[in-house]
């Protein structure tokens, strides 16, 4: 008998067009959870020790968030600091790859995860956080379905910014020029997109978390 014996650039070829196949990919931008690292500003009334602790859950309800999304869609957790694999796998589960998020503002962080999910062939791409506990599974669904004729979705946070952002391709203006983690990211993203005549859809407004307020507020 004989047997078909897979080589590396076999196994490459194959995973290649496994992620060319699926044409949907999860982007979550996250931090690992480190003590002193997490949510600054409720650490900064709360203590750091309160600041991890919060985030750990909200790092665990994304866990369960991801091992939950349609397994036709890719996921992605991009770390911003270098990472222990083991102890991301700890953290964000086995469904995920990882990678290290580029360096700069949130902007350009954000555009380099999109452009690298491009390139890895993804059609439509779709970034989160990981601290909004609000959002499921349906709503990322929702977003892709959106993209189908939309170029851009968004999902509108509470407090002004947004907690998803979904493309089918790479649009520049969104990614430079924001203050970003002020009330005006959300309108002023919409008005570039108007501005630019670009279509976008919107899923329904939520609320993450920043302060030790927000949290209070979601009964968490």
């Amino acid at each position: 008998m004989t047997y078909l014996k897979f080589s590396d650039e076999h196994a490459r070829i194959y995973e290649t067009y496994h992620r060319i196949d699926s044409m949907n990919t999860v982007v979550c931008l996250a931090r690992m959870p480190e003590l002193g690292k997490v949510k600054a500003r409720i650490a900064a009334t709360e203590g750091a020790a309160r600041a991890f602790e919060i985030y750990v859950e909200l790092v665990r309800r994304c866990r369960d968030l991801l091992e939950q999304v349609d397994h036709r869609y890719e996921v992605e957790v991009t770390l911003s600091e270098p990472f222990d694999f083991i102890k991301a796998q700890t953290y964000f589960g086995n469904r995920p790859f990882f990678s290290q998020q580029a360096s700069g503002d949130l902007g350009q962080r954000m555009c380099v995860a999109a452009i690298r999910a491009f390139q890895s062939g993804a059609r439509k791409v779709v970034l989160i956080g990981s601290d909004c506990p609000a959002l499921t599974p349906e709503h990322l669904s929702q977003a892709f379905h959106t993209l189908d004729n939309r170029q851009v979705v968004l999902g509108p946070a509470a407090d002004g910014g947004y907690y998803l952002l979904g493309m089918t391709r790479v649009v520049p203006d969104l990614f430079a020029g924001f203050a970003w983690g002020t009330d005006s990211v959300y309108a002023e993203t919409t008005a570039r997109l108007r501005a630019d005549e670009i279509s976008y859809g919107e899923l329904p407004k939520l609320a993450d978390v920043d302060t030790i307020e927000d949290w209070k507020r979601l009964g968490l």
